[in-house]
């Protein structure tokens, strides 16, 4: 028996297939603000699950990282991509991280080091 037959009512199963590390030195040195670089990469892990519901399409990949941006409210938000396959929510995620980079920075010309969350390890 799969992990993907086991049914327990109200209880979803999910499973880590993936985890990366993403680097980015040119692009955060163009979005941070001075000569600072204080993230150059990122973790991106990926998860598969029994089935995911996301716009009323099914997916089974959900990817996310664990740099998050702050949001217009002042909340921080990971980057959060969904696939058919594994490397399609990986680069779902990544994308979904630099559209919400990209739509800070284009508030505010530069991005300092509050803009940011690195969420730990054993929390992510």
């Amino acid at each position: 028996m799969s992990w993907k037959d086991i049914e327990i009512n109200g209880f979803q199963i999910e499973k880590c297939v993936g985890e990366f590390e993403v680097t980015a030195l040119d692009y955060f040195e163009d979005v941070f603000d001075g000569d600072e670089i204080h993230y150059g990469a990122f973790k991106v892990k990926v998860y598969e699950s029994q089935v995911v519901q996301f716009s009323e399409k099914e997916y089974n990949f959900i990817g996310y990282t664990n740099l998050q941006v702050k949001d217009s409210t002042g909340t921080y938000e990971s980057g959060v991509g969904y696939g058919k396959t594994l490397e399609i929510a990986l680069e779902n995620t990544i994308q979904s991280l630099k559209s919400k980079i990209e739509e800070l920075n284009s508030d505010q010309k530069g991005l300092t080091k509050p803009d940011f969350n690195l969420v730990s390890y054993d929390e992510y």
